[in-house]
């Protein structure tokens, strides 16, 4: 599925105060956005406890660098995740034609008959 860059860009923005990441998400990267979203809430935590700022301050720091160079980052995403949907719809062509070829030559040896041959190629090519 292609990705819409400006969803990309109003998930960064919108879910900042959930501790940001579902712009990652949504461009495939779970696990940078969960983390994301878990150094968020791990400063929050030590902010709220008896840990304190000491702690909560500079996870925050570096939570918030890295959410504000995500404006340039989630353009990026976006791009590598077109790039990669656009590889994996080549590849299933290039898989279907070997499919076909491979039903064509069964047909042509008369392991199949004409009818199996057009009906699996139907198949395939859904």
């Amino acid at each position: 599925m292609q990705k819409n860059i400006y969803i990309a860009y109003i998930l960064w923005f919108f879910s900042s105060p959930i501790g940001g990441g579902l712009h990652r998400i949504y461009c495939g990267k779970f696990m940078s956005g969960f983390l994301q979203i878990g150094l968020y809430w791990l400063a929050y935590i030590c902010f709220v406890t008896i840990i304190g700022m000491i702690i909560a301050l500079p996870i925050w720091i570096i939570w918030g660098l890295w959410w504000l160079s995500d404006v340039y980052f989630t353009g990026v995403l976006v791009e590598e995740s077109a790039i990669l949907n656009s590889i994996n719809k080549n590849l299933s062509q290039e898989e279907t034609i070997k499919n076909i070829e491979t039903l064509y030559e069964l047909y042509q040896k008369g392991a199949i008959s004409k009818e199996e041959y057009e009906a699996r190629k139907e198949i395939l090519m859904r």
